[in-house]
């Protein structure tokens, strides 16, 4: 359906361009447009008069009556229209739509307002009617009226719908000018739409696309079920399959130290480097390590077990993140030192905690639980005698390899009864993680801690389910560069980290 012929009255006049008055524009004026038209009417002339109504107020020609200004000109041709206001902004909103000034959120706003101006006149239905069985101008010949298809009108529409304070935001931007983008930033929630301007203008991204993802992914981490209660990424950056970790300046690695670094407790590896000038003590773990494996693999209120645990940093890491613990050695010294430093700079946490002078691999003190642990992070000693600990029958570090793995093996048929079960569709995990290594044996070559803990985690019921190497700082690095040469191996410089879960 066409709209009627509005009867009129036309006639052109020279009018004083002071007497022409303008009402609310919808439309920007563009200064390069109006200096471009001031100097084709200094050679050429006027070539179409501006249109104005019967009171004088400008109903087209807005960058022609500005030329005519800029050029100090009294008197404009002016064809004087006999029409009301709204026809007078139809007329001007039409002629806008049909030229290449405008961005595409000028675009938007005039196509809704020529659309609200015609629904005032009776001509189209309020959206949301019947207008086909009333009689009324349909989308597509108001689409047509403007030389645009149906499907073209509609996308061209739709940014529009974009806030109104976001629109003003970036409406004299570059932004502006991309259809697509503004159709995309149309459809998101009001928040949404406010961080991707916030992004665009402040140059904290370079790019819609970048700014529009990094946005809809505040929003998700915000509204998500399931969220990380711990800066992981500020701390370590993404988390991924080798990662390094160091004895980073935090108040837990100097509590950590007070165990680690205790003249009682810390013992020499080798002694005599470098003509007796230097000494490599034996290796404790790092506070940030054990952070790490605490809070990413494990929720608050956890109930943590390291059967294996040495000075005692991955329980004061689960302590320090709300967690429980239940920590075994065979090592008195280590059990005593650990409860003295928990009682005096961790007071809050001492119902939290459970250390036991006892055979971690028997797990004799839980031989009634089943389903109770939350997580197991343990740091078992190394195979072949690499780090001599005590004179304990228990301690596992005195055994040959096949009397250690089959300690191992007990170990783990223990902790499949003691580890609750998992849930993928959940996503409830319990982890059981193992810290390996490797050793060699001669002419025997490698012996791969990480390939015979999975064998034997495979057999008692488990499932391998993530695994991450950690980069080691070596100190044997310098002393045995040399060795490694002659013998065609490198220094082994990482740490292997499994975890592994109960289907």
């Amino acid at each position: 359906m066409v709209l009627a012929p509005i009867k009129e009255t036309v006639e052109v006049q020279d009018i004083p361009v002071n007497d022409i008055k303008i009402r609310f524009r919808l439309r920007t004026p563009k200064d390069s447009k109006i200096e471009e038209i001031a100097g084709s009417i200094k050679t050429l002339g006027l070539i179409s008069p501006i249109t104005v109504d019967s009171k004088n107020y400008l109903i087209a020609g807005f960058h022609r009556l500005h030329a005519y200004k800029l050029l100090g000109l009294e008197t404009i041709p002016s064809i004087v229209k006999d029409t009301s206001k709204v026809y007078g902004e139809l007329m001007e909103i039409d002629e806008n739509l049909k030229r290449s000034e405008l961005n595409h959120i000028e675009v938007a706003e005039h196509m809704v307002k020529r659309e609200e101006l015609l629904e005032g006149l009776g001509v189209r239905m309020k959206r949301g009617g019947n207008q086909y069985s009333d009689g009324l101008v349909t989308t597509s010949e108001l689409a047509k009226e403007v030389g645009m298809s149906n499907r073209i009108y509609r996308l061209k529409r739709q940014p529009a719908k974009i806030e109104e304070e976001v629109r003003d935001l970036i409406r004299d931007t570059t932004w502006a000018e991309n259809l697509m983008d503004m159709v995309k930033l149309s459809q998101q929630e009001p928040e949404v739409q406010y961080k991707i301007s916030q992004m665009l203008i402040s140059g904290k991204a370079q790019t819609f696309k970048r700014a529009y993802a990094e946005s809809n992914l505040q929003l998700h981490n915000a509204n998500r079920d399931y969220k990380v209660d711990f800066d992981l990424k500020g701390r370590w950056g993404i988390p991924q399959t080798i990662m390094r970790f160091k004895k980073a300046d935090v108040e837990l690695q100097g509590i950590c130290n007070l165990v680690a670094k205790d003249p009682e407790l810390e013992w020499t590896k080798r002694e005599g480097i470098h003509f007796g000038t230097s000494r490599i003590p034996v290796y404790g773990m790092a506070a940030d390590h054990a952070e790490f494996l605490i809070t990413y693999y494990t929720k608050k209120d956890a109930l943590v077990l390291d059967q294996f645990m040495g000075r005692a940093t991955v329980g004061l890491a689960s302590l320090w993140h709300g967690r429980k613990f239940i920590g075994y050695d065979v090592e008195k010294k280590n059990i005593d030192r650990t409860k003295e430093v928990i009682d005096e700079y961790m007071p809050d946490v001492k119902n939290n905690y459970q250390l036991f002078h006892s055979d971690g691999i028997a797990l004799e003190e839980f031989k009634d639980k089943s389903d109770y642990l939350d997580a197991v992070v343990c740091d078992p000693p190394y195979v072949l005698h690499a780090e001599r600990y005590t004179n304990d029958d228990r301690d596992i570090s005195s055994l040959d390899h096949p009397e250690y793995m089959d300690k191992i093996k007990q170990n783990f048929i223990q902790l499949y009864r003691l580890i609750k079960k998992s849930d993928f569709e959940s996503k409830t995990f319990y982890p059981v993680i193992f810290k390996v290594g490797t050793a060699r044996r001669g002419n025997k070559g490698i012996v791969d801690m990480d390939s015979d803990f999975q064998q034997i985690a495979k057999e008692a019921g488990f499932v391998l389910w993530d695994k991450l190497y950690n980069q080691l700082n070596s100190p044997w690095a310098c002393v045995n560069w040399e060795r490694n040469y002659v013998n065609k191996y490198v220094q082994k410089n990482y740490e292997t980290n499994l975890v592994f879960v109960k289907f």
